[in-house]
């Protein structure tokens, strides 16, 4: 089983990136690098927040500030590997530099998105993700259900069967996995449905927390945040970071992050 447990942002300015989420969401430093790239965690997840600069472009096909990738840490590469060459014969398959900020393998989803892979945890130390706790990611993608695919054939990961049966039968291409741990919310690009924010990729992730209500105050003192609306099944609100990176909050409602299975507080 693989585990949800990186997500890359890439940004001009790392330290006030840092200095947001380890002072609104409790993060710590992790590791630094000498051109600026800082990763930091809850203690379970690495969010890894890199210097734009053009060296990246070596690697990276998506250069700009913003959210990124998304990375998993799994048993086998080699197993993982071989699952995808079955998938998609044409799969391409690229090294990373490894160490706290990179997987050490990359593959690519059916859309050519980047999926970091890592036998090890990101550079992070053996314990559990503390509160606020980073338990949700979400993309947005032309075709959710092969996306799915990718991530159930290839990957592992589970389908929410409730969730996304509900989606199904009331026509929604949106779909939503599970780790175990981590929820990966698979949203459709295009749809016209109410509250949607179009940005394709990773789109946002999000924060279960105690005290959303005070917390979302505190950062709308110098961000964007505001609560999110009364048909939304899982967040509380939604605040942006200084790059206007798109956060969730939840915690009245809560994650589901396997099948019938919910994170709350």
């Amino acid at each position: 089983m693989s585990s949800i447990r990186y997500l890359a942002l890439m940004s001009d300015q790392p330290e006030a990136i840092a200095d947001f989420y380890q002072g609104y969401f409790g993060m710590r430093l992790l590791a630094r690098s000498e051109e600026g790239d800082l990763s930091l965690t809850d203690g379970y997840f690495n969010l890894t927040c890199f210097k734009l600069r053009p060296a990246l472009r070596e690697l990276e096909p998506r250069m700009g500030v913003g959210l990124n990738h998304l990375g998993l840490q799994v048993e086998s590469i080699a197993a993982v590997t071989e699952r995808y060459k079955l998938f998609d014969p044409n799969g391409i398959v690229m090294r990373e530099p490894g160490g706290p900020h990179y997987g050490t393998v990359r593959i690519h989803d059916p859309e050519f998105m980047p999926v970091s892979l890592s036998e090890g945890s990101f550079g992070v130390a053996a314990g559990k993700a503390r509160m606020p706790r980073l338990l949700h990611v979400a993309l947005n993608a032309f075709a959710p259900p092969r996306v799915m695919d990718f991530y159930e054939q290839v990957l592992g990961l589970r389908p929410l069967k409730r969730a996304n049966d509900h989606r199904v039968k009331v026509g929604r291409l949106n779909r939503f996995m599970g780790d175990g741990t981590v929820n990966l919310a698979i949203h459709a690009f295009y749809t016209d449905y109410a509250g949607h924010e179009g940005s394709y990729g990773v789109n946002h992730f999000g924060f279960m927390v105690k005290g959303w209500r005070d917390l979302t105050a505190r950062i709308g003192e110098k961000f964007q945040a505001a609560p999110r609306p009364a048909n939304r099944p899982y967040e509380d609100a939604r605040v942006e970071d200084p790059d206007g990176n798109k956060v969730d909050i939840g915690e009245t409602k809560g994650w589901e992050v396997d099948n019938d299975v919910w994170v709350q507080v």
